[in-house]
């Protein structure tokens, strides 16, 4: 994770450790701060041979590369507008199905608990209304 100022004609390096063994996919995010300028992204692998570049104008941006060695993987971020811009940028493994589904689970049993505490009392509103009849 990083975040800061980059100015004119510079970069930004953010490197991480990944494993391949542990996930063949890796996924970077690019936040540009209070600006609508575009920015360069190149995903340099271990050896440092460009493995994937984005030339980025949304505000927000999110995307995925192929891990195919383990070692230290870097986002480079490039600035090649006018002014200096403010970025925050992400990089990591994606997450495993298997935790992406726990996630959603607990949504689930989320919802159906507040549906359940929605249903029983106009259940026993309507019980109790029979009972006095």
């Amino acid at each position: 994770r990083g975040e800061g100022q980059i100015k004119v004609g510079e970069s930004l390096t953010i490197p991480v450790e990944l494993d391949n063994t542990e996930t063949q996919n890796g996924i970077y995010a690019i936040l540009i701060i209070d600006s609508n300028e575009k920015v360069i992204a190149k995903i340099l692998d271990p050896f440092d041979n460009e493995i994937e570049s984005q030339s980025i104008e949304e505000e927000d941006f999110e995307g995925q590369f192929k891990i195919t060695k383990s070692g230290i993987y870097k986002l480079v971020i490039e600035n090649p507008n006018e002014k200096e811009i403010k970025i925050s940028v992400v990089i990591g493994p994606e997450p495993d199905a298997g935790k992406k589904s726990l996630g959603f689970i607990s949504l689930y049993v989320l919802i159906i608990g507040l549906i359940g505490m929605a249903i029983v009392p106009i259940y026993a509103i309507k019980n109790r209304k029979r009972s006095f009849s």
